[in-house]
């Protein structure tokens, strides 16, 4: 079968971070290469062979080819890796139906066959699972990142039983394949309480943009100021929910409205957003969400932080609490526990989340989907995947140029 798999080369990786502080790598420069593999082995009864249909291109993803992300994740990753852990596919059930899935790609516990499992993974908060170099397979954060598990940019993957969430007929690949990352947005709109001002979301990329339908969701009456680059992602921010669509230069003056505040620079308010979500992860996102946040403010970091130096003078100053969000498990709510992707496939129904999906692509065609995703905001786009079900290059779609 055909795979996009990230090799450990250590030439290829001191490359493409160094070209990427000047211009955005090549895909064909970094150490991720299409191959022919055997399809991986279950093993045990407890997996299935699933396969995948849609398979989404994200921003951890670009960070890994591109050699930016952190070393933090060296040491729960196995190589060599196929990535892709934004999937929809399908699979064979036991009475021998095809049913199509969406993948949680979670490595949990469970997954690797632990006994007794973690503490967190008891408590279903599986995001938090410490056994990720342990079990019946390789190291590995999620599938996408593990040897054993291969990944979504392929043409087949075994799953854990407890990995896949099926979904209904009426619910399109298009849509399915945004449920994953809708599951991270959702998992960071629930980590805070009932919001009493007004929120700050910084980005309008897919997790910004899928950040704003999810508070829209769960707390419809909140006041949401959402910052935006490009007039495609003014628009579905609007879309999404977003009460006021701001350029990035205008979200301190948009602070600084809020409560009638005054300015100590031109990036400094003296009061600001109640809540501040950062879906870009940057240094100087995270920079102006300190600004723009009032004192005893709360910033949720939403997209993967990059390598960072930063003046955490506003944080003590202000008396600020910075929250980490990371992917997904079990939810209170309702007062009950609920599977963050049960609540993304409810509150799908409410938006067309594949109005976000701008363009898809062949394997063989690695090279422009990974530059075409690089640059999604530029080229008005947003999601960019890739699409096993295509046979040609002729059967590229794109809805952004």
């Amino acid at each position: 079968m055909k795979a996009l798999v990230y090799e450990r080369n250590v030439a290829r990786y001191a490359m493409t971070k160094v070209l990427g502080k000047f211009t955005s790598p090549k895909a064909s420069l970094s150490p991720l290469r299409l191959v022919e593999l055997d399809p991986p082995q279950l093993p045990n009864q407890d997996w299935v062979a699933f396969t995948p249909l849609l398979s989404g291109i994200c921003g951890s993803d670009l960070a890994t080819i591109t050699s930016s992300s952190s070393r933090y994740f060296e040491d729960i990753v196995s190589f060599p890796f196929t990535m892709g852990h934004e999937v929809i596919g399908e699979y064979i059930t036991e009475a021998g139906h095809k049913q199509r899935a969406v993948l949680i790609p979670t490595l949990s516990c469970q997954v690797r066959n632990l006994n007794p499992m973690c503490r967190y993974c008891q408590m279903g908060e599986t995001q938090r699972c410490q056994m990720l170099q342990h079990g019946s397979i390789s190291a590995g954060l999620q599938t996408g990142f593990c040897t054993d598990t291969s990944g979504g940019w392929s043409q087949g993957i075994i799953a854990h039983k407890s990995q896949l969430f099926d979904i209904d007929t009426d619910v399109t690949d298009e849509s399915a394949v945004l449920f994953e990352p809708f599951a991270c947005a959702i998992h960071a709109a629930l980590s805070i309480d009932s919001p009493e001002s007004t929120i700050a979301v910084i980005g309008g990329g897919t997790l910004g943009l899928l950040t704003i339908a999810a508070l829209k969701a769960i707390y419809p009456d909140c006041e949401i100021v959402a910052t935006a680059r490009y007039g495609h992602q003014k628009l579905l921010a609007q879309k999404m929910g977003a009460n006021i669509v701001a350029d990035e230069k205008d979200l301190y003056r948009q602070a600084r409205s809020i409560r009638s505040a005054q300015m100590i620079s031109a990036k400094r308010p003296t009061d600001g957003f109640g809540t501040v979500f950062d879906a870009v992860g940057s240094s100087s996102s995270i920079e102006q969400a300190l600004n723009v946040a009032a004192p005893g403010a709360t910033i949720v970091l939403v997209g993967m932080p990059e390598d960072s130096k930063l003046d955490l003078t506003p944080l003590w100053m202000k008396e600020l609490t910075i929250r980490g969000s990371y992917a997904y498990g079990m939810e209170n709510i309702e007062g009950k526990k609920v599977s963050t992707f049960e609540l993304a496939e409810r509150f799908a129904k409410q938006v067309d989340l594949s109005e976000l999906l701008s363009a898809t692509y062949r394997l063989d065609d690695f090279e422009m989907a990974i530059d075409h995703a690089s640059n999604a905001g530029r080229r008005g786009g947003v999601k960019i995947a890739f699409d096993m079900r295509k046979l040609s290059t002729r059967e590229n779609w794109s809805k952004s140029r």
